[in-house]
């Protein structure tokens, strides 16, 4: 009586004395609907119960496509996995090497996926593994094709933005919602902003007068603050309507897409300059116009230029998605203090014929001391 009101279920032979061997209970399988008979039915650790069969034509066919995630459960909704001693017992790997090595290399896979101090790195057809002692985002270089990579979420390193934030970037950057923003704030306007000019042609020589960020007239800019560098929101935008909302949505976005976009061609550019510094190096150096030690202080200076500019185009996404406060502000006070530095340290690169080695190595030391300065500031141990 107990054991009934209790829910266990008893043996009522057992009261009479009479031993008998229960039968083997019939089950009917959830997924080919056929029933089994078998004292012990094959189940994970959820209880779910299936034909021995079916049991193994999922395993198979999983290891056959993949199994990115692991083996789960046939029941619907259910996220166990199987383990490895419940795969053996319903196929023999060894009988088919092809599947054993899929197996093994799924096995692979989701161990170091599991493992907190282990990355797999994210160059095309590379396998290496890389081991950190202390996981935290931080910029990493595979050994073997050279990829670097943030070792938390596998995107280009991003410092100082962290990995939530430049995810969250790069997703909108690819997003086609933008464009439906852009028609969205430009439908049913009556006039478009004109186009001003602001390089004037003298000689067949063209003379700079703008910010090739901003294409803003340069006399405006100051000598040591890029004003260009900070985007200056419309605190009235709350209430006006919605196209005016998604209007200067749209333009804050641009402002520092833009900049991003710009600092990244750069990027490009001088990588394409350094070859051409390099290639600059050994003709004078040829020519007896010094050693290749005297004219290295250019290549440092040209992989120094691309470090800071780096640094400096990731500071945008973390500007965008920053609050208000006296935090962001001393953030684009130092952002444009950097800019200011890397811009000095690129014309002095490109006119080097003009500058003298120390003054070229001076904006070297200044340029990355901006840098370290902002780094140490905003950037979590």
């Amino acid at each position: 009586k107990l054991l009934d009101e209790s829910g266990v279920q008893s043996n009522p032979d057992s009261r009479s004395g009479v031993k008998t061997k229960p039968p083997h209970p019939q089950k009917t399988c959830g997924v080919c609907l056929e029933s089994f008979h078998t004292s012990k039915p094959p189940a994970l650790g959820c209880g779910h119960q299936f034909c021995q069969r079916c049991w193994k034509q999922h395993i198979e066919f999983a290891v056959k496509d993949g199994m990115s995630q692991g083996i789960p459960c046939m029941e619907q909704k259910c996220n166990l996995l199987c383990h490895f001693d419940f795969v053996r017992q319903f196929y023999t790997l060894p009988q088919d090497p092809s599947l054993e090595a899929a197996y093994n290399a799924h096995l692979f896979r989701i161990s170091v996926s599991s493992h907190y101090q282990l990355r797999f790195c994210p160059g095309v057809d590379c396998t290496y593994v890389i081991y950190g002692e202390t996981p935290k985002p931080r910029k990493v270089q595979c050994t073997g094709c050279k990829t670097t990579f943030c070792f938390d979420c596998g995107t280009p390193p991003h410092i100082p933005t962290n990995c939530e934030t430049i995810k969250k970037w790069l997703t909108k950057c690819a997003d086609d919602s933008e464009t439906a923003n852009y028609i969205s704030a430009n439908t049913k306007d009556d006039k478009l902003p004109s186009t001003q000019s602001l390089i004037r042609e003298t000689k067949n020589t063209f003379i700079p007068d703008f910010c090739w960020m901003c294409m803003g007239d340069w006399k405006n800019h100051g000598n040591s603050y890029y004003e260009c560098s900070r985007y200056k929101e419309n605190p009235l935008i709350a209430s006006t309507n919605s196209q005016h909302q998604a209007r200067e949505a749209l333009k804050k976005y641009l402002f520092y897409f833009q900049r991003w976009e710009n600092h990244n061609r750069s990027l490009h550019l001088e990588a394409q300059a350094r070859s051409q510094i390099q290639q600059q190096i050994e003709e004078k150096v040829n020519s007896n116009q010094g050693t290749w030690i005297d004219w290295q202080y250019l290549l440092r200076a040209g992989e120094l230029l691309a470090k800071c500019r780096y640094t400096l185009q990731y500071t945008y996404p973390h500007v965008y998605y920053a609050e208000s406060g006296p935090e962001k502000t001393l953030f684009e006070y130092q952002q444009a203090q950097l800019e200011v530095e890397i811009e000095g340290l690129a014309w002095k690169l490109e006119h080097v014929g003009d500058y003298q080695r120390g003054d070229v190595e001076n904006q070297m030391d200044v340029s990355e001391k901006r840098r370290q300065t902002l780094l140490a500031r905003f950037v979590t141990a």
